[in-house]
């Protein structure tokens, strides 16, 4: 194997970092003195021949190389896990970039432009591979962006691991809004399915809005393969832009072509490449660089927490076991939200982003006393810590966390909080208009936070998330039953 084989002595620490979307792993390559990612595969109960299956695909794809795809540095192994250890990106993902709307009030159409360019250059690059290497998981959550807000596709090396058995909810872990009719149908992946999944993110990164946010999953499914598409048309959406007419009509030819109902109508990866190249040439390298300048001066810094672990956990323990076996039975008494809460007789659950990505997150971890014992270092930079935290019972995610506390939550909640809440998760796009019009549609306090509650919990992780964070900040204090 060319693929350098990364040990425990070559990543000294990991911090466990929580993004827009996710926590992910962030460690420093001591060769290289990079920072890097780690992306687990949970192999603990596969067979020595569906690892060899995993390396030998990893191996492939990372002898393409592309300015426009993520680097494989090299693998990280122990006996229960297989590491793929890529370079990382400072600037999240594409998703964090349109959904932070705090952090990113306003998005340049320059810099729009040259992301839609570089996801498709990346596409084209695997497309033109023989055979053609099929990403089938476009989102954008896998177009990662550098100090430069330049985009690489990364995850382009599990296209080939639904090979190896799987279980269902690691193959269906690819969001349904990105999908092809086609591969909702079932059929066998082409690279037209790619382009179904470019056409949709054109339109998400033009209009800024997640598309089909109201529509139930299983209605949703029925409603694409019918031909259903995203809303508002993106002839409504471009005519807000600065772009010439022909650029205009351009750039709706190719996402309509994209998403097109037959496959076989879809263009190539090359030829959305060349149509996107035309369009990027109106905007000059200085403008384009003006532009990044001004958007990394005027955003705010993002509030981050991190957690460093000694690496040799990284296997023994926390991300290799399961809740069931992890979790000691204190974990089910009630917990603070707040992190600097000190804990005397016990550990502290850690908030966990659950997702299908096959990417194991800690469970649990000790409690800052405790923790000097297991080689980790808490350093938390987010200014809400310092605000007193209502002490809630803490669940697995926010989500359940959210579900556990309802009649406490209903019991306190103000009307200004509720009313702050709703403004603030709407700047954020985090809620549609049709939801805060749906939540303030009710009449009493009472019912108006418990539509609130439910639609959170819908919405998943994030605005859960934000609905906790609120009770800190506004300092609404429910007190647990005696």
């Amino acid at each position: 194997m060319s693929l350098p084989i990364i040990s425990q002595r070559d990543l000294k620490t990991y911090q466990i970092v929580k993004t827009s979307t996710e926590y992910v792993y962030k460690s420093t390559y001591a060769p290289t003195g990079s920072s890097v990612f780690i992306k687990l595969l949970a192999l603990a109960e596969r067979n020595d021949r569906d690892r060899q299956t995993i390396l030998s695909d990893v191996e492939y794809v990372s002898k393409r190389r592309s300015e426009r795809l993520i680097e494989i540095v090299g693998i990280f192994r122990t006996p229960n896990t297989i590491g793929i250890v890529t370079e990382w990106m400072p600037n999240e993902s594409l998703h964090s970039l349109l959904q932070q709307c705090a952090l990113y009030p306003t998005l340049p159409l320059s810099i729009i432009i040259r992301i839609l360019t570089d996801v498709t250059a990346g596409l084209s690059f695997l497309h033109n591979q023989r055979p053609p290497i099929m990403l089938q998981r476009l989102k954008p959550c896998n177009v990662l962006l550098d100090a430069q807000y330049r985009a690489k596709l990364s995850d382009f090396w599990l296209s080939d691991l639904q090979k190896v058995n799987f279980s269902k909810d690691q193959q269906e872990n690819t969001s349904v809004i990105y999908l092809s009719p086609q591969r909702l149908q079932k059929h066998r992946p082409t690279t037209a399915d790619d382009i179904y999944s470019l056409g949709i993110i054109l339109h998400e990164t033009l209009s800024r809005k997640q598309p089909f946010q109201e529509k139930h999953p299983l209605k949703l499914v029925t409603e694409i393969t019918r031909g259903m598409r995203p809303q508002p048309d993106i002839d409504v959406i471009l005519k807000e832009t600065s772009l010439q007419h022909s650029h205009r009509t351009n750039l709706s030819q190719l996402t309509h072509l994209c998403w097109h109902q037959n496959p076989n109508m879809r263009p190539t990866a090359a030829e959305c490449l060349s149509r996107l190249q035309n369009i990027q040439q109106n905007f000059s390298k200085e403008e384009i660089q003006f532009e990044i300048d001004s958007l990394n001066k005027g955003k705010e810094q993002p509030q981050e927490r991190i957690m460093e672990f000694d690496i040799k956990y990284l296997d023994e323990g926390w991300l290799t076991r399961s809740r069931a076996q992890s979790v000691p039975e204190a974990s089910t008494e009630q917990l603070s939200l707040c992190p600097e809460t000190k804990k005397e007789k016990r550990s502290a659950s850690l908030p966990v982003s659950v997702s299908k990505t096959n990417v194991h997150m800690p469970t649990t971890c000790p409690e800052q006393r405790a923790a000097r014992n297991y080689g980790v270092n808490w350093t938390h930079r987010n200014v809400a810590d310092s605000v007193p935290c209502p002490h809630l019972i803490w669940s697995v995610n926010y989500v359940e966390t959210l579900k556990r506390n309802r009649e406490t939550i209903l019991n306190r909640v103000t009307e200004g909080h509720l009313n702050h809440l709703i403004d603030t998760m709407r700047s954020r796009c985090v809620l549609s208009r049709e939801d805060s019009e749906n939540i303030n549609a009710e009449r009493i306090l009472k019912a108006r936070t418990r539509k609130c509650l439910e639609t959170c919990s819908e919405k998943g992780e994030e605005a859960s998330r934000m609905f906790l964070d609120s009770l800190a900040s506004q300092n609404t204090h429910p007190r647990n039953p005696a």
